[in-house]
């Protein structure tokens, strides 16, 4: 008996050795200590305990976001820009942390690359601005613009969207007003990250019906096109807040609208809306600031 304690005497400093080596390699651990000096307003510190964590587990998407924070911070103390964070909001994009969304908005969707630009150095590429150069369907090489986040194809000559629109699936901001489209492809509905969508003059009468797998779509614009009924699929977008549904030939909406609990602003300016269909339609949104023609007008 008392040899078998001496021995489990002996064994708890090897035991104490694997616990300490265990929480030296918990990413948590590096994180963690990231996050205090992170609040420390010790950005640099605060960029090697992310980074650390990082080596260990590649996976671990607030750590990026994190360590954006920090360059962030540093470029505001030093008083430079710095897109490298743009990288690492990317990477957490990707990894699922939508909270990353807001600080790429502000930081890496500036600064837009135009088409002859845009492929030199394409991994750098974070916004891409398109417009207005009589384009007939999407540059062939755009899937090479791996940490696109915005695409801007305004006035172009489109009629179609290919199966190669899914490619651009990290989006989070995408134009493609005034062009000729009319129809909008199924691959559209892969951009899960999309939160903004402009389709504004364009010749659609239909959405797909796998639309409604935008799921962290906030703003669509549809105006100017040849809508006659809202389609379901819009229905479903539980985190939408703004639709544009103005000039277009709708003369009610479905019931399903009052789906839409998020929704903040509805304008349906230049549909042959009667009276009582607006009341119905205010009364399935009533926390919706919903415009008629007869009290707005753009």
């Amino acid at each position: 008996m008392g040899k078998s304690i001496r021995s489990l005497i002996l064994l708890i400093p090897c035991l104490l050795l694997a616990l300490v080596v265990q929480a030296q390699e918990d990413p948590e651990v590096f994180y963690n200590k990231g996050k205090e000096l992170l609040d420390g307003g010790q950005y640099i510190e605060a960029i090697g305990e992310f980074t650390h964590a990082l080596s260990i587990d590649p996976g671990m998407g607030k750590a990026y976001l994190e360590r954006a924070k920090a360059k962030k911070g540093l470029a505001e103390q030093f008083g430079f820009n710095d897109t490298e964070l743009c990288h690492d909001l990317v990477a957490a994009l990707h990894l699922g942390i939508l909270e990353a969304r807001e600080l790429m908005e502000e930081k890496c969707m500036g600064h837009c690359y135009s088409e002859k630009t845009a492929f030199l150095i394409p991994e750098d590429v974070f916004c891409a601005d398109f417009s207005s150069s009589v384009m007939y369907e999407l540059p062939a090489s755009l899937d090479s613009l791996r940490n696109l986040v915005k695409l801007n194809m305004y006035n172009n000559k489109l009629t179609e969207l290919h199966d190669d629109v899914r490619e651009l699936k990290y989006l989070v901001e995408l134009d493609l007003s005034s062009n000729k489209l009319t129809e909008v492809h199924d691959g559209i509905s892969e951009l899960n990250f999309l939160h903004h969508l402009n389709l504004n003059k364009n010749d659609i009468s239909t959405l797909p019906e796998s639309f409604d797998q935008l799921i962290n779509l906030t703003e669509l614009y549809l105006r100017n096109n040849n809508l006659t009924e809202l389609p379901k699929s819009v229905t479903r977008l539980k985190k939408l807040e703004k639709l544009d549904l103005a000039i277009n030939e709708i003369t009610d909406l479905p019931i399903e609208i009052a789906n839409l609990v998020n929704l903040k602003e509805l304008i349906m300016v230049g549909n042959e809306i009667s009276q009582s269909n607006q009341k119905k339609i205010q009364s399935l949104l009533p926390n919706c600031k919903v415009y008629f023609d007869n009290d707005h007008s753009q």
